[in-house]
């Protein structure tokens, strides 16, 4: 056997044991068999070069470490699903499903149902066989090229048949076993470093690192669940295409089911209820899908969600914990939130030792003490929060009661009548400064990559930022006397800041910070007035008639713009060079609520009206003040009155204040 043929050979064999251990979980040989065999391989190509080739085994871990990731355009947008709580919702799917084709009898429809993994979308290129191209998601549209980490992961085969496809893209969710997630947090302690907070988190930074071979020692997984492009579709139905993909040798999930009808698809929801917890890997719900890819095509999809698809996520895990102590903490706005210190438990795929109280008023209807043992949830999957007292201790601590002063600069602190939130009068507050300067920067507004929080602490503390103009003075060497900051660190970080010089209109305004104005605010008002210079001279009569503006919001832009402090600033910000115009078209916000509209009855409990509205607005929602056909949601507080009549008639969805705030949070 020549060399040549012995190196076939092995690649061969060497592929063959990779997909039998990483995707069949069926191993035929030893660990140490499989990594002699490898170190032969890597011998005899280190011998003879010309016979390396990229579905090679030993290229898995390689390749120059990139300074940046390069943006990968997606041949079909990868589309976010719609996500539904409870089996009500689902039906409502289902029936959206029957009206969108009418000419389909009920019976001919079937479902796909597969369970929906907490991890990172990607996309897989296949060119001839061999993989080209990985990138993650991004904004559904381009998302980045992490080729070289994507290669790293076992379960990703190098190489495929060519036969069914010259052109392939497929697209999976790349996640971090439970087992895996437990090693690596383990090793992090012993060694003094900080724990990751969730198997999310883990993998999302694993994927995104500079090195490929800090990738591999991560050792993440990944599931195949469809394709974004085809060089020829043969193929009827999704369930039928999964078996080509599987029989390709791509990881796809075994739990994945063909329903032929909708009930059946319905069952699955309970089944898979505990279930879930049995896996090595996070889920966090069910992916209910039409199975014919021509009903699919007829549907089509709104710009954001598939119109035959539908995410079903169980409702938030819960655990009990004790309340150590009750602190506040100071947003950029100045409002003063009280958040409970607790004894460190595991709640839905992470550990959770702090939690929001909301405020004042909410801790005193559950009566919320330090000693207490309280009952823990994340709202929405992600912000943890204080659901009940379940038992109260006999050393229970004294009823809270909120700071006469902040809390970090203990300049006195008030409270609207109409609000629940209490504020911090200092507009020079240090806290403060860190979250907006957190809020300035981040990727939906400034986009300043590289300024996060730890950078923003040390330069707000040593006095070198005092707002936002000042980061546009800063110096190379400055930033880099900071601590853990290097010279090429501080380099990119200036880069960044520089870059942001040209982000626009819509961007600036987001950016400041300026109360009820959010993301979809601020794209309205560029739209409108193009310059920071025509809104500027803008009257508040003029402002308030603006659609989708409004009283509160006029008069909020208005104080804004008429304080001194703040003109001198935007002045400054002129000076040093930042964009003040709207060039071109101003994007959409492309937020979770793009063009669905609302309607505000009743008393919220956790929000004030205007609060509501600034969290819809900021997620591309749009609040109105009467109910008709438009309306897609009312929402409905206390004491509701003939609003709610009005939508119960028309058939419009009706969500309380725990069913909005779940909604809000999955944004």
């Amino acid at each position: 056997m020549t060399a040549k043929q012995e190196i076939e050979t092995l690649k061969q064999s060497l592929h063959e044991y990779d997909h039998l251990y990483y995707v069949k979980n069926s191993p035929i040989i030893s660990d140490q068999e499989y990594d002699a065999l490898l170190r032969r391989l890597e011998e005899l190509e280190a011998a003879h070069p010309e016979c390396v080739s990229p579905d090679s085994p030993t290229q898995r871990v390689g390749g120059k470490v990139d300074e940046r990731f390069k943006a990968v355009v997606h041949p079909a947008p990868m589309l976010s699903l719609d996500n539904t709580y409870n089996v009500d919702e689902v039906r409502a799917f289902h029936q959206r499903v029957l009206r969108g084709l009418p000419d389909i009898p009920e019976d001919d429809i079937e479902y796909v149902v597969e369970l929906k993994f907490d991890g990172l979308a990607v996309a897989l290129t296949y060119e001839d066989g061999l993989l080209v191209s990985g990138a993650t998601r991004g904004d559904g549209l381009q998302g980045e090229d992490i080729t070289a980490n994507l290669r790293t992961l076992r379960s990703v085969p190098l190489k495929i048949d060519t036969e069914p496809f010259k052109r392939i893209e497929v697209r999976g969710e790349v996640f971090m076993p439970k087992k895996e997630f437990e090693r690596i947090n383990a090793k992090r302690e012993a060694e003094g470093e900080t724990p990751f907070a969730n198997p999310r988190n883990a993998a999302a930074g694993a994927l995104r690192l500079l090195d490929p071979a800090i990738t591999a020692e991560r050792r993440l997984d990944i599931f195949i669940y469809g394709v974004g492009f085809l060089s020829r579709n043969p193929f009827q139905t999704h369930y039928e295409l999964q078996e080509k993909l599987s029989a390709l040798r791509f990881p796809v999930n075994e739990h994945n089911r063909l329903c032929k009808n909708f009930e059946s698809a319905l069952a699955l929801i309970e089944e898979f209820r505990d279930k879930r917890e049995e896996l090595d890997y996070e889920v966090d719900g069910l992916v209910i899908q039409l199975n014919s890819l021509a009903y699919r095509k007829k549907l089509g999809a709104t710009s954001k969600f598939p119109r035959w698809a539908v995410a079903y996520k169980y409702e938030a895990e819960q655990a009990v914990s004790e309340i150590m102590d009750i602190v506040c903490q100071v947003g950029r706005t100045g409002s003063i939130t009280p958040v409970a210190e607790l004894r460190p438990v595991f709640v839905s795929g992470s550990t959770v030792s702090r939690a929001t109280l909301h405020n004042e008023d909410e801790i005193k209807r559950k009566d919320i003490r330090v000693g207490d043992q309280v009952v823990i949830e994340k709202a929405g999957e992600i912000i943890p929060q204080v659901v009940r007292v379940i038992e109260s201790s006999k050393e229970r601590g004294a009823p809270f009661k909120m700071p006469t002063a902040c809390p970090e600069c203990q300049a006195p602190i008030y409270r609207a009548e109409s609000e629940a939130v209490w504020r911090c009068v200092n507009s020079a507050c240090p806290a403060q400064l860190k979250e907006r300067l957190r809020y300035f920067a981040s990727r939906k507004a400034m986009d300043i990559d590289h300024l996060g929080p730890a950078v923003i602490e040390q330069l707000v503390d040593s006095g070198q930022v005092k707002n936002f103009s000042d980061l546009y003075i800063l110096k190379k060497d400055e930033v880099a006397s900071l601590e853990r900051l290097a010279d090429k660190s501080a380099q990119n970080l200036i880069e960044e800041i520089a870059k942001s010089k040209s982000a626009g209109l819509s961007r600036l305004l987001h950016g400041l910070g300026v109360r009820h104005v959010g993301q979809r605010t601020a794209i309205v008002l560029a739209r409108r007035f193009r310059s920071l210079d025509k809104l500027q001279e803008t009257p508040y009569d003029e402002l308030e008639k603006i659609d989708e503006i409004g009283p509160v919001i006029a008069e909020s832009l208005r104080a804004f713009l008429d304080r001194d402090t703040n003109r001198e600033e935007m002045e400054r910000l002129r000076q040093l060079g930042i964009l003040m115009e709207e060039q071109g078209d101003v994007p959409d916000s492309g937020g979770l609520l793009e063009g669905k509209q609302f309607v505000l009855t009743g008393t919220l409990s956790q929000l004030t009206r205007e609060e509501a509205k600034e969290k819809i607005q900021s997620l591309g929602g749009r609040v109105t003040s009467t109910v008709t056909q438009k309306t897609d949601y009312l929402v409905a507080g206390a004491s509701a009155g003939s609003k709610l009549e009005k939508a119960q008639k028309l058939g419009i969805q009706i969500l309380d204040e725990g069913a909005l705030q779940k909604l809000l949070q999955s944004g």
